[in-house]
């Protein structure tokens, strides 16, 4: 090996270790994430590969404490957000919606009869083909932005205005006929 490879080999364990004094630390963050010692074991393991591999970005003058915990939030979010596209049925979602909160001021009727729109509404989204359907899911019932829903989906934020332009339009339509 050449100097210059025992250098940057030294620094970067030196960074592990750095970053290994933290364990405790970061167990406590991701175990108030998670709420559970396994997820919470993970999390944090993970999080301290990330900032390992991730060393040469890490800007000296910063908390290292305050860097990790940000790197972890975001592992945390992000994988919390990948969960909930593959494991939350697209039913369950309008199922939990509830009408707006502005119940305790109208009649039964009116009560009634909104509960009754939002269902119409709920179906009409059921039966969107599948690629109008998850834009409109994530951004009116998750409240993701354009970007997130472009990450989440893995498509152009282009093709997700497009896409829920689309949906918009086809439900007006729907719910217009009836």
């Amino acid at each position: 090996m050449s100097g210059e490879e025992t250098s940057k080999k030294s620094m970067t364990d030196e960074f592990l270790e750095r970053l290994q004094q933290h364990r405790r630390y970061l167990y406590h963050i991701a175990y108030r994430l998670t709420g559970n010692t396994e997820d919470a074991k993970d999390l944090m393991q993970e999080t301290i590969w990330q900032a390992h591999r991730k060393s040469n970005r890490y800007v000296y003058e910063k908390s290292l404490k305050a860097w990790l915990r940000t790197m972890m939030t975001n592992r945390f979010r992000d994988q919390k957000r990948k969960k909930s596209l593959k494991l939350v049925a697209l039913e369950d979602a309008f199922i939990q919606s509830e009408p707006p909160h502005s119940t305790d001021m109208l009649s039964v009727e009116e009560q009634v009869e909104q509960r009754l729109m939002l269902e119409q509404v709920k179906e009409e989204i059921q039966d969107l083909p599948d690629i109008y359907r998850r834009v409109v899911v994530l951004r009116h019932f998750h409240g993701y932005s354009y970007t997130e829903i472009s990450e989440a989906l893995e498509i152009p934020e282009g093709t997700v205005k497009t896409q829920l332009f689309r949906a918009r339009k086809m439900l007006k339509e729907r719910l217009s006929k009836k």
